[in-house]
């Protein structure tokens, strides 16, 4: 089995402070792959994206460099993770979707970043989880799930499951806080819908979840699928 795992800013932020979250992450990718199984993981931006593209707004750059300081920032944070990692992984950041095809039959892990300015890091592990086969995409992320409106507002619900219709309409409803609670994109949203592909959003900053979420265990917010 192959899945694909969206690490948000936020593990990489964290890291920061607190390299144990990627050795923690390391063995339970480990384990996935003692296993049999295959990981394809999606690296994103987090803190450091954020403030280079606002240093460079700062200077006018236009919208498409500022998505390729993104995707920079992205890529490096990968590369992080490529070093986290070690033996089990492939050596390089993959910069496409095919090389992610090939590079999966030769290695149980493989890393990307962004892939094309416009596109976000949600959208790349959701058209890589089509480019691999991979039936289920764990985004982790700095939130414990979806909730029906922002948690900072009153009353606000974790879901334990949502249909993608749900969260298309979630999505458009509400502004959600930059860098705070992440949604996943409409893109993203329409790729998993029209391949079938379940999505599971969890805490991100507690790795020992991803084996729960494969597991089958009641974690986080499922997202389309039965």
């Amino acid at each position: 089995m192959i899945i694909t795992l969206l690490l948000g800013g936020v593990v990489f932020d964290r890291s920061l402070e607190d390299p144990s979250i990627l050795e923690e992450y390391r063995g339970v990718i480990s384990e996935l792959v003692r296993r049999g199984m295959r990981v394809a993981i999606v690296a994103g931006g987090g803190r450091l994206a954020r403030r280079y593209i606002g240093l460079a707004e700062g200077f006018k750059a236009n919208k498409a460099f500022l998505d390729e300081i993104g995707i920079l920032a992205t890529r490096l944070n990968a590369s992080i993770m490529v070093a986290a990692l070690g033996e089990i992984a492939h050596p390089t950041v993959l910069t496409s979707y095919e090389e992610a095809v090939s590079a999966l039959k030769l290695s149980p892990v493989v890393v990307l970043g962004g892939i094309a300015p416009a596109q976000s890091t949600d959208a790349v592990a959701a058209v890589v989880s089509e480019f691999v086969g991979a039936p289920m995409l764990v985004k982790a992320t700095g939130a414990p799930g979806i909730f029906d409106r922002p948690p900072s507002e009153p009353g606000a619900t974790l879901l334990e499951k949502v249909s993608y219709e749900g969260l298309r309409e979630i999505v458009a409803r509400y502004r959600f806080e930059p860098g705070g609670y992440e949604l996943l994109d409409p893109i993203a949203i329409k790729v998993l819908e029209r391949s079938s592909i379940r999505c599971i959003v969890l805490d991100g900053l507690k790795p020992r979840l991803l084996l729960d979420a494969i597991e089958g265990k009641k974690v986080g917010t499922v997202v389309g699928g039965d």
